[in-house]
Order: C-alpha cells, then sequence, then structure tokens
C-alpha cells in the first residue's frame, strides 16, 4: 500500500490549487483623502493648488446710538500647495505576465492603486512630522499615550472654536493602548461596561467623544522633546489639512524595449499634502510601547 502523502507534502500538492486564483499583498484603500480638503487641478495650468481662508473678524461692543460701529476687514489669505511629480511604475516578471489567471491589466492596475492610495495617506498623515507647521499638541513624553491625551487634545481644539466634525487617527501602537484602556474589566468600574464594549467592537473605526476615529500605521513619526521614535497621532477638522492632486494619463514610458512595453506599466501623477489651518488640528505624540 503507498505510503500516502504527509503533512507536508499535503501542502506542497495544495499549494498550487491554493495560489491559482493569486490575491494582491494587502494593502488598505485610501483613508486620508476622504477626511481632508481636496483640490483637484487636473486640466489645469500650473502645479500650485489654492486653498482661500478669510480672516476672523468680531463684532463692536456696545457702540453709541448714533455713533460709527468700529470696523474690521474681512481679509483673504491664500495658503497654496505645490503639487510634485509622483509615479507607480511596474515591470512584470516573465511568470506574472504569462499568469492566466483573471485579467492580468486588472490586477497590475488594482495593485498600483493601492499602492498609490497607501503613499497618498503617508502624505496626508506626515504633514506635521518634523515640523512645528501645528498650533497645538497633546500626548506623552517616554509614555503610551492614553484616553486623557486625547481628551486634552479635544480640549485644545474646542479652546480654538474648531466645531467642525472632527477626526483622529492614532498609529496602531497608540490605538492598543487606548484600546486597553476601554476593555471592560467589571460592571460599574470606570467607563460603561456597554459603551466601552461598543467602542472595542468597532475596531479600526469607532467613535468616541464625538470623534471619528480610524487606525493606520501610515501615520508618521518623528521627535518630541529629544525623545526619539515617536508615533504622530492627529485630531483634526477638515479644513486643518489640504491635499492638491494633479492626474495625468497613464501609460508606458516611451524609451523602454518592446518587451518592456508589454510587461511595464507606469501611473505618474502629481500631488501635495500640507496644514492649511494650524489651529484647526493637534498633533497627539506618544513614545512606542
Amino acid at each position: 500500500m503507498a505510503a500516502g502523502n504527509t503533512l507536508a507534502t499535503n501542502v506542497g500538492v495544495l499549494i498550487p490549487e491554493i495560489t491559482f486564483e493569486a490575491d494582491l499583498i494587502y494593502q488598505d484603500a485610501a483613508i486620508g483623502r476622504n477626511l481632508v480638503r481636496v483640490e483637484d487641478i487636473s486640466g489645469r495650468p500650473g502645479h500650485t493648488a489654492e486653498f482661500p481662508v478669510f480672516t476672523e473678524v468680531t463684532g463692536s461692543s456696545a457702540p453709541a446710538e448714533t455713533g460709527i460701529p468700529t470696523s474690521h476687514q474681512m481679509a483673504l489669505t491664500t495658503p497654496t500647495l505645490t503639487v510634485a511629480r509622483r509615479s507607480v511604475y511596474v515591470i512584470l516578471s516573465d511568470l506574472a505576465s504569462g499568469s492566466t489567471s483573471g485579467n492580468l491589466p486588472q490586477q497590475v492596475g488594482a495593485a498600483m492603486g493601492l499602492a498609490k492610495a497607501k503613499q497618498d495617506d503617508v502624505r496626508i498623515f506626515g504633514v506635521t512630522s518634523g515640523t512645528t507647521n501645528y498650533a497645538t499638541s497633546a500626548g506623552a513624553t517616554n509614555a503610551s499615550l492614553g484616553i486623557t491625551h486625547l481628551l486634552d487634545g479635544l480640549n485644545l481644539l474646542e479652546i480654538n472654536e474648531v466645531d467642525d466634525p472632527l477626526t483622529g487617527v492614532l498609529h496602531p501602537f497608540q490605538h492598543k493602548t487606548v484600546r486597553s484602556a476601554l476593555v471592560p474589566t467589571a460592571a460599574g468600574s470606570g467607563i460603561g461596561v456597554d459603551q466601552a464594549s461598543e467602542m472595542v467592537r468597532n475596531g479600526f473605526v469607532s467613535q468616541m467623544f464625538g470623534v471619528s476615529w480610524f487606525v493606520t500605521n501610515r501615520i508618521g513619526s518623528g521627535t518630541v522633546d529629544a525623545t526619539a521614535n515617536v508615533y504622530m497621532g492627529l485630531l483634526f477638522a477638515r479644513k486643518a489639512i489640504g491635499y492638491a492632486v494633479k492626474e495625468v494619463v497613464r501609460g508606458v514610458e516611451p524609451d523602454r524595449s518592446a518587451k518592456e512595453a508589454l510587461t511595464g506599466f507606469v501611473d505618474n501623477y502629481f500631488d501635495s499634502a500640507g496644514v492649511l489651518r494650524s489651529e484647526a488640528l493637534c498633533r497627539l505624540y506618544s513614545t512606542s510601547v
């Protein structure tokens, strides 16, 4: 009687069947573009996008009945972003280009789109890394991020009268400690068990303190108070961050060989991200844990 397949050889026999309908290595789709102010300048001349902002005006306090109220100039400022060229360039291997599994151009296009989405998020969420173009910050130096720090950041924006719907973005390490603090330990202790359970169940997107929270490792890291390896969460209103994009037609590079023209794909585009209104953004920092 044949010895049959061992556990190890079973896997070897099954692998071709398992991988025949190949999928892409896991990547999230875009997050950031849906959370910030976007200006699409595709089809326009130039590479600069403008985001007009009017200055705040105040009312006159108790002017005399026949007096002239104090005038307040309503000035316009124009934060601008200059887009830079980006590119996703893919050359297929001989094995990949000869694949008969599925629609190959569609699969390549999906992979390129996900790569582009990831880089968009990295630029958008990294707008404060290594810079000082933000007005407020809250967090912990040489310690992990906690719920108290989230409340501190929220309070700082409230003091600035930022009343737009707010969004929070945390690094998974930051989310780990916040989520741990929310796990119910006993009925009647700390935050309500029902509310905590709901927030824990929500996973990567949740509602807490009236803020929509997202979790992604695409958020930047930097240095605070001479502490290295610090993760940078963000709490912000849509008007705080701008993203400018200029799409161009996808095609193949003209200087490549005939073989590469059949197996190579390139997606060229221009984009940039930056802080538009620093008072509407709070950086949430903490050391990795």
